[in-house]
């Protein structure tokens, strides 16, 4: 008996999911220091990130819905 690809897909977004909201947890608790030893562009491009994380996370929740 096979897996379903349906769940093969739904774990890995699980796990993708968890891992997301690990790595915005850190950033958050890094606050400011996470600056300290990067460019102003590198900074830039992490709260890009941070950005598409988050609405990701959103989206996947409401594909779930």
């Amino acid at each position: 008996m096979g897996v379903d690809e349906d769940d093969l897909l739904r774990a890995a977004l699980s796990a993708w999911a968890d891992q997301t909201r690990e790595l915005l947890q850190w950033l958050e608790l890094q606050g400011d220091s996470v600056g300290k030893t990067r460019t102003t562009k590198q900074v830039m491009a992490l709260g890009s990130v941070r950005t598409h994380m988050v609405m990701s996370l959103k989206a996947l929740r409401y594909s779930e819905s």
